[in-house]
Formats: structure tokens, sequence, C-alpha cells
């Protein structure tokens, strides 16, 4: 007999019409429930990663799988759960590696009804993405980030993409994933240098949406860095809302409010042709730093930099106050 279901309470974030985005913690069992529940059946579940995070999921995710089906339809066989690992970093981001995973997915004899997930962040979220798009003309796609500035940034929007040796992320498409899970209880997994790496995407966003999210970054940063870096992936803490805490409920709060404005933005303009610009703020000198100084220094530090220095443009032409600046 299959364990019970640890099934998450859960935040939604609409985009582009749909409830897609999924805020909570301990997702591994709601996740698996969703997909066979709310979203179109598959004969093949393909869940790709890297080595680093393999060893901390995939075995979990793989008695999931198994538990979720058994309670969702014990008298069917369960469809296929294939996983395929690679190699950490941005160097795996490109369309040699691109190719074989395709040419892999071949070999098991993968089809239309094929559901890709992309366990990992930006490097792994992209490369995937792009994949999807591209596999059998377009298969379903489902963002499952680990990192915080994958899940507040790269994971919202549907881009996809790989570099080329004429630059980053050159060659990919705009292909939209039926879902995004944010477990926040993956975090704790995370370098502080990668924690900050993706606070810069979040101050960014509240820097230029909303004040009062602001303000709760401002005043709460001990608070939110405690609950990322102090947390735990194991048990069962933040699994519901009564078992979760101050700063569980925080944290999520700031994650799930800098989601909702990409979602919003993106819902608005979901190719970059207007508003979704508002999103580069820091953006333009910090990949300049990025393009210079890369992988030595992180793309959400030197958005922070393109922040500040953008910011002090404004000041100079008129259009934001000293405090303003040193705020940010």
């Amino acid at each position: 007999m299959a364990r019970a279901l640890k099934l998450a309470e859960v935040e939604r974030i609409p985009i582009l019409g749909t409830e897609s985005i999924v805020c909570g913690f301990h997702l591994v069992d709601y996740i698996w429930t969703d997909i066979f529940s709310n979203l179109p059946a598959a004969s093949t579940y393909v869940l790709i990663t890297d080595s680093n995070l393999a060893k901390l999921y995939l075995s979990q995710y793989q008695e999931s799988f198994q538990v979720a089906w058994a309670h969702h339809k014990p008298a069917s066989a369960a469809p296929r759960l294939l996983t395929h690992v690679l190699p950490p970093g941005e160097l795996s981001k490109s369309r040699a590696t691109k190719s074989a995973i395709e040419d892999w997915m071949f070999g098991e004899k993968c089809t239309r009804d094929t559901t890709v997930l992309a366990l990992g962040g930006g490097v792994i979220g992209d490369l995937v993405g792009y994949v999807a798009a591209t596999f059998m003309r377009g298969v379903s796609f489902i963002q499952i980030p680990t990192s915080l500035l994958a899940m507040v940034d790269s994971s919202i929007g549907g881009k996809t993409a790989v570099d080329t040796p004429a630059g980053k992320n050159l060659v990919g498409s705009f292909w939209q994933p039926k879902r995004i899970y944010m477990d926040m209880a993956v975090l704790s997994t995370l370098p502080q240098r990668e924690f900050s790496n993706g606070m810069a995407e979040v101050i960014k966003t509240a820097a230029i949406w909303d004040s009062a999210e602001f303000d709760v970054l401002e005043s709460s940063s001990v608070e939110i860095r405690r609950a990322v870096l102090s947390g735990t992936r194991d048990g069962d803490a933040g699994l519901t809302l009564a078992t979760r805490s101050a700063e569980q409920t925080l944290l999520q709060r700031v994650i799930a409010a800098s989601a909702r404005v990409k979602a919003y933005v993106v819902t608005h303009d979901e190719r970059e042709s207007g508003m979704r610009g508002l999103l580069n703020f820091g953006h333009t000198i910090g990949h300049a730093i990025e393009a210079i100084l890369s992988p030595q220094v992180l793309h959400g530090e030197c958005v922070a930099v393109g922040c500040v220095l953008e910011a002090e443009v404004a000041r100079r032409m008129g259009h934001l106050s000293e405090v303003g600046v040193a705020r940010l």
C-alpha cells in the first residue's frame, strides 16, 4: 500500500490567463499529484537535472512519482519516468548538449505526448525549455526552479535558449511552461552568495514596481536571509500554513510578490515589445559588466551594480533623489 501523500498548501499566481505559478514548501508530492490530475496525460515524463541536484533530489522525485500515481490511478499501469543528468554549469547550455538530449529522447522512443520537466537553476531551465520547444515541434514543459534567481527571473516568461560562440542566449525560443513550481524548501541548500545573487532581482523588481514591497525588503533583510540560510529541505516545516514560521511566511511573500510582478508584465507583453522592457532595469550596465567578468561575477551581482549606476544616472538627470539612490 502506498504511503500517504504530503500535499502542501500553496499559493497560485496567474500568468497568461492561467494560475500556473505555484509557490509553497515541500512540493514534491503536490507536483506529481497536480500534474497527473490537472494537466494533459503523458505516456512519458522526462525529468532533466544536473549532477549536483540529482544527489539531493532525484530519488525523492522518483519515489514520489510512483506514490502519486498509485493514489491517482491505482488500477492502471504508471507512465514512464525517464531521468537525464547533466554536468552542472554554463558549459552545458550549448547546442551540442541540446542535440545530445534530443538524440537520447529519440533513443528512448519519446513521442509527442511526452512532458519534459526542468529541475534546476537558470541553465537547466533555459536549455531544457528549448529542448521542449523544438522536440517533435513542441511538447509540454514544466519548470521546477531550484535557485532564487531562477524562481523570480528566468523560469517566468517562457524565454528558452542556448549559448553560442557569438554570445549568450542567442539561439532559442519563447515556450511557456504549463507549470512553474517554486519550492521554497530547496533554497536552504543555496550558498549564501547565490542567495544574494537572486535577491538582486527581487530588489530590482520592487524598486521599479512597488514601494510597499521595497519597504518590506528594506526592513526585513535579516529575517529573509535567515529564512533561507537557516531553513531545511528535510521534514515538513512549512508544508501547511499551520506549520509555517513567520520567517517562512515572509520569504514566500517576497518571492511571490516578485514573481507576481513579472507574471503581470509577461501577460501584457509576452514577446518583450514594450512593457517587459521595464524588467531590464539594471541590465544595460549589468550585462556589459557580465560580458567582461562572467563567470567570476554572477548575473545578480552585475545587475545589482547596474541598478545602482543607472539610478545614479537618473539622479543626475533629475528623476531620482539622493535618498532614493542611497536606499537602493
